[in-house]
């Protein structure tokens, strides 16, 4: 994510932008420079309106001024409390606005200039950034939280509440004006310059916030002011919905449980299917010798095993010969196996065994899958030497 700080004025804009690089949830690097330096690879744009260019209102929403009229709405309602004229304006309701809009209620207005809006992403836009969202720096908040930003010299307390943002003043003997300052739940939030001179003044230990931490904050915010000639279209917003899902799952502290159960889950499955593999491999190699060892014992005169069922076979066959007994790889049982696997209407031309192998000349015996099957479950292996040429021979044998 890239977050661009907008400058209050136009002409600064030119000398450079503030920016960060996010996650979502943290800095991780911030700079300042002109436009065409800035990255158009780094994901998410976010502009960020300072607190200084926006004003918030409260305005009483008509009952059913939802819809294509409710632009005209608000312009009418805000007419008399704006300096200019609201076509000259950038107006934004809030978030939850659209469907209060239906039964009528109060809501919050975000207001700031459009010309000075436009100058200011003008360079950005002709850098080839795509800004695709725009939030207020600072925004109501329902708990009163209190900035203090800048330095000694040149410094600016900001109050955000329920019912806008307002610019403290100066002289902090005037904030007894303010209820908010004075609740239990006030968070004060200052720039680290600004840290000793707010535990002096009011006596309360404020929590450190940079400018770059207050940005990053500020992307977070449910507002987006990218409305009206900023407005992007269904598909951009769905994928920036689906970039701030992403990231919040992989930065956000609310996930990082989930985070570490599904951690904690692969580690586990994949510790499972080792051990899985392992123990199939053991029962094969205990299977494995377990047939060496029965070769061994029944034929001593085998020292090297390298496939003890064909081993065995060969064995078995010897000795069936020796004792003029018929084994399975001998004339006829081949000559009675091959019978049953040949079609009925066709009769072999020629016929050949030797070295335990039947071949025969003049059938066609493509397709027969059903036997083939059969004869290799009795060990046999059935293939193709030629174009009508068959050999029939024990599995395993070359």
């Amino acid at each position: 994510m890239l977050i661009i700080a907008l400058p209050h004025t136009a002409n600064t804009a030119h000398a450079g932008y503030a920016h960060l690089h996010s996650d979502g949830h943290n800095v991780l690097r911030s700079a300042t420079g002109a436009a065409a330096t800035l990255s158009t690879h780094a994901g998410e744009v976010v502009a960020v309106v300072p607190h200084s260019r926006l004003s918030w209102l409260r305005v009483q929403l008509p009952p059913a001024s939802h819809g294509p009229r409710l632009q005209s709405v608000l312009h009418g309602l805000l007419e008399d409390r704006l300096l200019d004229d609201p076509q000259h304006l950038h107006i934004v309701l809030a978030p939850d606005a659209e469907e209060l809009a239906r039964t009528g209620g109060e809501t919050m207005v975000a207001v700031c200039d459009k010309p000075w809006l436009r100058e200011v992403l003008a360079p950005l836009q002709a850098a080839g950034l795509t800004v695709q969202r725009i939030v207020p720096e600072l925004s109501p908040s329902d708990t009163p939280v209190l900035h203090v930003m800048g330095e000694p010299d040149l410094s600016s307390s900001v109050l955000s509440h329920a019912h806008g943002v307002t610019l403290l003043p100066p002289n902090t003997a005037q904030w007894r004006a303010f209820a908010e300052l004075n609740q239990d739940d006030l968070q004060i939030q200052a720039e680290p310059a600004m840290v000793a001179r707010v535990q002096s003044t009011l006596q309360r230990q404020p929590m450190l916030q940079s400018a770059a931490q207050r940005w990053v904050k500020a992307s977070q915010s449910d507002w987006d002011l990218a409305q009206g000639e900023w407005a992007q279209g269904r598909a951009q917003r769905l994928q920036r919905q689906a970039q701030a899902a992403w990231q919040a799952l992989l930065h956000a502290p609310a996930w990082k449980p989930v985070r570490w159960g599904a951690l904690a889950l692969v580690a586990l499955q994949v510790l499972g299917l080792n051990a899985l593999a392992w123990r199939e491999g053991s029962a094969l190699q205990a299977q494995q010798a377990s047939l060496q060892n029965i070769l061994k014992a029944t034929f001593p005169s085998v020292t090297l095993v390298i496939d003890a069922p064909l081993q065995m076979q060969r064995e078995v066959d010897a000795l069936q010969q020796k004792s003029g007994a018929t084994s399975s790889t001998d004339f006829e049982p081949l000559l009675a196996v091959l019978a049953g696997v040949l079609p009925a209407d066709q009769t072999p031309q020629q016929i050949h065994f030797s070295n335990h192998a039947l071949r025969v000349q003049g059938v066609t015996l493509d397709g027969n899958a059903a036997g083939t099957a059969r004869l290799k479950a009795q060990g046999l292996r059935l293939h193709q030497d030629g174009n009508d040429t068959w050999v029939l021979q024990a599995e395993g044998t070359k």
